[in-house]
């Protein structure tokens, strides 16, 4: 990334309902829903840091900064994405004597079978290297925690009156408002994965 913060802050701000704010390691690591491991390896990746660490004092990063950051770091690693798979395709239609922009479906049965061989290639190193997992599997990893989710809910009347004292109709407005949370999830998943996953996620409801 060769353009200053500044320019990265214009281009990608944080949201409006977000403020600005200075944050030590863990912090910043709960803002992005990551380990602390993670915000080290993108510190020394080039992500700006506000305060450097020393013994006895953290680290501190400014969030509007770190965020812009990792904006344009992810919009890089998405054009570098959509190029290599240009770039199969390509190798692909070379393999078969065929142009780029031709259709696969205007080549040969032997032809498409040498493509979909290379294609298939590609995909199980992709998968070997963590960079593409089956969808089954993330479905089954939303149903897990939907469900985990799902039956904290169920239980958390009992645990407000018991750790927190509340009242009857406190904990009525508590269990409303994550109701309505797990409504926006579910359609929040529903959108990601697709209408495969809503049989696993009304199983968990």
């Amino acid at each position: 990334m060769a353009e200053t913060i500044e320019q990265l802050k214009a281009k990608h701000p944080l949201p409006p309902s977000v403020d600005d704010a200075v944050l030590n390691r863990a912090q910043l690591a709960a803002a992005f829903g990551t380990s602390e491991n993670t915000i080290d390896s993108w510190r020394r990746a080039g992500m700006p840091v506000l305060t450097e660490g020393t013994n006895g004092k953290a680290f501190e990063f400014q969030l509007s900064d770190c965020w812009s950051w990792k904006c344009a770091r992810d919009e890089d690693r998405r054009t570098q994405d959509e190029a290599a798979e240009r770039t199969v395709r390509q190798l692909q239609m070379e393999l078969v004597g065929g142009a780029a922009e031709d259709s696969e479906m205007r080549l040969s049965h032997a032809e498409r079978e040498k493509v979909y061989a290379v294609e298939r290639q590609y995909i199980a190193l992709s998968r070997e290297r963590g960079e593409l997992v089956p969808k089954a599997e993330v479905i089954a990893l939303f149903d897990e925690v939907f469900s985990k989710v799902r039956s904290g809910v169920v239980g958390l009347p009992d645990r407000l009156v018991r750790d927190a004292g509340l009242t009857g109709k406190q904990v009525e407005q508590a269990v409303a408002a994550t109701d309505d949370l797990l409504v926006e999830l579910y359609s929040s998943i529903s959108d990601l994965v697709g209408t495969e996953a809503e049989q696993y996620l009304e199983a968990a409801e």
